[in-house]
């Protein structure tokens, strides 16, 4: 086995290991398929198993709650130590118990949320990777981790790829985006969504059309009710926030200030005069809010005026406030 190999190994093993650990996991068939594969999948298991005594220092930090009440976060315990056995046997026992496992109720509601300037990552048991940019929300069920709600904001998908279960993002408003084996960045804003593609495919499912979105493309609806548009984009500016800067190619002004506030973390504001302007063209986030923000008014040919913690972008000739 290479180096990469036994990194992935032992990276996928250490991701198992925390999930059973969660008394709300609740994908044993998974979780036993994945033990069955290969003897080598255990013995990591048991390695990783090892390892948990620092897990608790994972989830020091809770889930960011969102605005309605959630019950008090309660860290992991230790794994059990029922689950030490060999992969053969636990195998068999996991796959013998999954018809009681399954007749008991082990939903648990993942939820997930950032605020404006802040970023977090999702790693997802399957090897699946979710990147919450600043002022992003998503859920979903501990029991189907694939099955993803994005109620708002920005997000990074990098999957792995399963086609007999499918990832399927979707938006309040029933959109659905399945995943054909891919990484693409989902921003979604009041109905209004886009969707870019850097690897592999995503189909993009609602009001009734089903539209194949390959590298390089990029989805655009202007509200949930709007047609969507199809368009090229550069595959390796997609998801271009994480590297520090934003790429936009015909975007309106009001998105564009969107953006700057979902990852600056400070409220910016557009003038209803400037806000259909559109702006093709990259900003670098490099520095201090300030610094930024600074740079940013030159290029949209616009004025900036502190306004509160943020700014406000209005018209260069407008009256000074």
């Amino acid at each position: 086995m290479s180096a990469e190999s036994d990194d992935l190994l032992r990276e996928d093993a250490r991701l198992w290991a925390i999930r059973v650990s969660d008394p709300a996991f609740a994908d044993w068939d998974a979780f036993a398929a994945w033990l069955e594969q290969d003897p080598a999948h255990n013995a990591a298991y048991e390695a990783a198993l090892d390892d948990l005594e620092g897990v608790d220092a994972l989830f020091d930090v809770p889930p960011a709650p969102l605005p309605s009440p959630a019950p008090a976060y309660v860290p992991p315990a230790r794994v059990p130590r029922r689950w030490r056995m060999p992969a053969a046997a636990a195998g068999v026992a996991l796959l013998a118990a999954g018809g009681s496992w399954l007749a008991l109720d082990h939903r648990a509601q993942q939820d997930y949320a950032t605020a404006p300037g802040e970023r977090r990552t999702v790693d997802l048991a399957d090897g699946s990777r979710i990147v919450l940019n600043g002022g992003t929300r998503l859920t979903f069920d501990a029991a189907r981790p694939r099955e993803i709600a994005m109620l708002q904001g920005e997000a990074l998908f990098e999957v792995r790829h399963d086609q007999a279960r499918p990832f399927v993002v979707t938006t309040k408003d029933g959109a659905r985006l399945v995943d054909v084996g891919t990484v693409f960045n989902v921003v979604n804003r009041d109905g209004a969504l886009d969707v870019a593609v850097a690897e592999g495919a995503v189909d993009y499912r609602g009001s009734g059309a089903v539209i194949r979105l390959a590298a390089g493309d990029m989805l655009t609806r202007a509200s949930a009710t709007a047609t969507p548009v199809k368009r090229t984009v550069d595959p390796g500016a997609v998801g271009g926030w994480r590297s520090g800067f934003l790429q936009f190619t015909d975007a309106p002004l009001r998105t564009v200030a969107e953006d700057l506030a979902r990852n600056l973390g400070k409220p910016v504001v557009i003038d209803d005069a400037l806000a259909a302007r559109r702006f093709s063209g990259t900003i670098v986030l490099d520095g201090a809010p300030d610094a930024v923000m600074a740079r940013v008014a030159p290029l949209l040919g616009a004025r900036l005026v502190r306004d509160g913690e943020g700014w406000r972008i209005t018209r260069p000739d407008g009256p000074p406030r």
